[in-house]
């Protein structure tokens, strides 16, 4: 699933978030720690605890997943809110309507639901991620900052957050050696080297 787009010099950062993946829709449950394997990331936590979501769950995310790839908002936030409110306790379900209703427009839903989906399982670092993203674009800097932070601290080698943070605060809270850490080290997490990244370092570098 693609969501809302950040640019960032004139270069669309996609955000994104795949209803497949998520299919797992982590419950709350006792949390686990990641295992970090040699010369690599750490594990992700949230998908390393998740369990297998009901059928019917299931099925109804991928209606939603079809509904949002065709742009029919309306109807992919109908199927989720059914979802979530057939099994409140799945935490993906609620980061998915969250998504979509930002995709709508609706930043006060979308709130409550990515905060609702950290309420359920505050593992979920996608939805930290997401909910930074949206605090952001409101001018709430400080408060996506905290976001950024709480899913650095569930999982540090997340890469896209390290990326939004370096962004954050690059060109909104104007601290380009914090920005340039965090670049760096998502690039570092990268399986490729990024192309994008690569210039934001580069241009950083010369900028300091």
């Amino acid at each position: 699933m693609q969501i809302k787009k950040v640019t960032k010099r004139g270069i669309n950062y996609p955000l994104l978030a795949a209803i497949t993946v998520l299919l797992a829709a982590c419950a709350s449950g006792p949390q686990q720690t990641a295992e970090i394997s040699a010369g690599g990331p750490s594990a992700n936590p949230y998908l390393s605890q998740a369990r297998k979501a009901p059928a019917a769950a299931r099925e109804g995310m991928e209606i939603a997943r079809r509904a949002y790839e065709a742009g029919d908002m309306a109807a992919a936030e109908t199927q989720l809110m059914q979802i979530t409110e057939r099994w409140p306790e799945l935490s993906g379900p609620w980061l998915n309507l969250g998504i979509v209703q930002s995709r709508a427009g609706n930043a006060e839903a979308a709130e409550a639901s990515l905060r609702q989906a950290i309420s359920v399982n505050d593992l979920n670092v996608f939805a930290w991620n997401q909910l930074a993203a949206l605090l952001r674009d409101a001018g709430r800097f400080e408060e996506a900052l905290q976001c950024y932070q709480e899913a650095l601290a569930r999982w540090p080698d997340y890469s896209d957050a390290h990326r939004n943070l370096g962004i954050l605060f690059d060109l909104y809270l104007q601290q380009p050696q914090k920005a340039l850490e965090h670049y760096r080290a998502a690039q570092a997490l990268r399986e490729e080297p990024d192309k994008q990244l690569a210039g934001w370092i580069v241009d950083l570098e010369r900028r300091l």
